[in-house]
């Protein structure tokens, strides 16, 4: 049952700032809103370098008040863009857009958090590739998200200035600089690209191509070569980024002027403000003294905004005394903190809405309930105990391992505690395979990590979503295969002889004959059958080489003694032999073991069941 906590007056203390910050946009004539920008890729290949590069040489070249510093974004106003792309007066008078607003946590886990009814927060992004590394494991996972969400976006090919040959002209434009290369460089350039288009087209890409080859974004993706070290291309994929959006996007960023919408990015806690969320507003405007309906743990809670809190101009913003400026409202799209009472129960990546009149609140909890519930993670009665720092990020691991058909017993945000631990334990008293913990970018109490070595509980834990799935993965396949290994141990296979007849060494008491194993495996002490199903004695011993042997399989040839045959009268040199195996045997082998088997046992053990059903009489035997 969803939780309701109504606010309480006078609980949050107020800020000692109380200086007013001047409102960036007018309302009346506010049209469209900043895009929201978020870049991804792996984290070597340099998407925080490329996102410092922007964020320092524009706030580099702004004026003193020309830039708004937001909390979990940047925003640059369109003129600063403008004036570092050395963009033309004709181009200027053509771009409506207020500016960018850039999401500072690079990396998919800060995208993951962004949801909205209907998709994704974000509006575009720059998903970043080394070059000539190429796509990697977390490259591809960003990829998927980003479809699965459609949200546009455009390759940055990064680090250019290690190709082999490469001569750096600092802040360039891509065609500039790449014009001005020796042809061996730009010859590796292109093929390194072009080795890109190609796993690209494999994931599902087949419109994709460096952007001065493109006549239409909206059918083709869009590789800009860059270097984050030397700036060459940043001009260009900002104005290409910027191309894309004024074209294409406009309808997606109008501004639609009422009570505010957004997610919140992080709860966190504020040295003489308490308990703070730090959000991201994606529509509409939010004021002071509003009340706010945001999700909680146990559903949605209502609250009144105490602050809107922005920080200084960067220039100030190191002196922690004068960190944050109060406002009386705030714009989408923004950053911005919010000092609100009773929001300890807030989880980050929640939505949160504004409420314009007291008529319109059951309404908009009703609103907020039902986002919450959108994120549906359906949960088994067996599985593992899955834990994320956000919503959205609980919400796309559980869909990496659904991918993998896992079960998930339990689904939460939050640090793994103790109780988690019992939850596994009680997983594992339900399936011996159940009852491991994933956490994904959070931390493990310590009373729970040592409950979970006493118990024997396996956590698996990382800040990188597909290495926590990659590594419970791989343990479980150990486990199955140490299972299978000990199982199959205790089952007899099913093998198949020939006898060589020129290798006949002893013909009674017992039978020493050498034969060749045309599949499966044969062991001592198994009873033989021939082709016809009669049982014609004991196989006592194996050996190759002069050597006893403990088993043999397909390929080998051997000496074996067999009790309770004799030569030419319960055995012919031209009978096939079988192992004998009991049905139990053979019906796990077919079903349960099948995929374990090598194709040769299995053509074997079809062989075998076949003269079985004949000497049983019984067309089910084994089935």
């Amino acid at each position: 049952m969803a939780k309701k906590v109504i606010a309480k007056k006078n609980k949050t203390p107020q800020p000692k700032e109380t200086k007013k910050k001047d409102t960036p946009f007018d309302e009346s004539t506010k049209k469209i809103r900043a895009p929201i920008i978020t870049v991804l890729g792996h984290i070597d290949h340099g998407k925080t370098s490329l996102l410092d590069y922007i964020r320092g040489t524009v706030v580099q070249k702004r004026e003193a008040a020309g830039i708004t510093q937001h909390i979990g974004a940047s925003f640059f106003p369109m003129d600063r863009i403008l004036d570092f792309c050395k963009a033309p007066q004709s181009l200027r008078d053509k771009i409506t857009l207020p500016g960018f607003l850039v999401i500072d946590t690079p990396g998919h886990t800060a995208f993951m958090n962004l949801r909205k009814r209907g998709g994704a927060v974000a509006d575009a992004a720059i998903l970043v590739i080394e070059m000539p590394t190429g796509p990697l494991q977390t490259t591809w996972e960003s990829v998927r998200i980003l479809r699965d969400r459609k949200v546009p976006f455009i390759l940055a090919a990064n680090k250019i200035d290690r190709i082999d040959g490469w001569k750096s002209i600092k802040d360039a434009d891509f065609l500039e600089t790449y014009n001005k290369q020796n042809p061996f460089t730009k010859e590796l350039l292109d093929k390194y690209i072009y080795e890109t288009i190609g796993l690209f087209y494999e994931e599902g890409f087949p419109g994709i191509e460096r952007y001065d080859r493109i006549s239409d974004f909206t059918q083709n993706l869009a590789i800009v070569p860059t270097s984050a070290l030397t700036g060459e291309g940043v001009p260009t994929i900002l104005i290409v980024l910027l191309g894309i959006i004024q074209q294409y996007l406009q309808k997606k960023i109008k501004y639609t002027d009422g009570p505010a919408q957004g997610v919140v990015l992080e709860v966190k806690k504020e040295v003489g403000y308490g308990i703070t969320l730090d959000t991201i507003i994606f529509d509409g405007h939010l004021r002071k003294g509003q009340k706010i309906v945001v999700g909680g743990l146990n559903g949605p809670i209502v609250s009144h905004v105490r602050a809107l809190l922005t920080p200084r101009d960067m220039d100030e913003i190191r002196d922690p005394s004068k960190k944050f400026l109060q406002n009386d409202i705030i714009y989408a799209a923004s950053g911005v903190k919010i000092l609100a009472p009773d929001i300890e129960d807030v989880v980050a990546g929640a939505p949160i809405h504004a409420v314009e009149s007291d008529e319109e609140l059951e309404e908009v909890i009703e609103r907020v309930r039902e986002e919450l519930e959108a994120i549906n993670i359906e949960t088994d009665d067996e599985g593992i105990i899955l834990k994320a720092d956000t919503l959205g990020s609980l919400e796309a691991a559980a869909g990496l391992f659904r991918q993998d058909k896992v079960p998930i017993r339990k689904a939460a945000v939050g640090p793994i505690t103790k109780k988690d631990v019992s939850d596994a334990v009680a997983a594992r008293e339900v399936d011996e395979f159940s009852g491991q913990i994933c956490g994904f970018n959070v931390k493990i109490l310590p009373d729970a990590e040592l409950e979970a070595a006493n118990q024997g509980i396996r956590v698996f834990s990382s800040p990188v979503v597909y290495r926590v799935v990659e590594e419970y993965k791989e343990y479980m396949a150990q486990r199955r295969s140490d299972e299978v290994e000990h199982i199959m141990k205790e089952l007899i296979m099913p093998g198949k002889l020939t006898i060589m007849p020129q290798y006949i060494f002893r013909r009674s008491n017992p039978v020493v004959i050498g034969v060749t194993v045309e599949g499966g495996k044969i062991i001592p002490k198994m009873r033989l059958i021939n082709q016809n199903g009669k049982v014609i004695g004991t196989l006592h011993s194996i050996t190759k080489n002069n050597k006893p042997v403990h088993d043999a399989t397909k390929g080998d040839e051997v000496a074996i003694s067999i009790n309770g045959a004799v030569l030419g009268r319960n055995l012919l040199e031209t009978d096939t032999l079988y192992i004998k195996s009991p049905e139990a045997h053979i019906r796990q082998l077919r079903t349960r073991f099948r995929d374990d088997i090598t194709p040769d046992t299995l053509e074997i053990l079809i062989e075998y069941v076949k003269i079985m059903r004949k000497v049983e009489n019984n067309s089910y035997w084994a089935a």
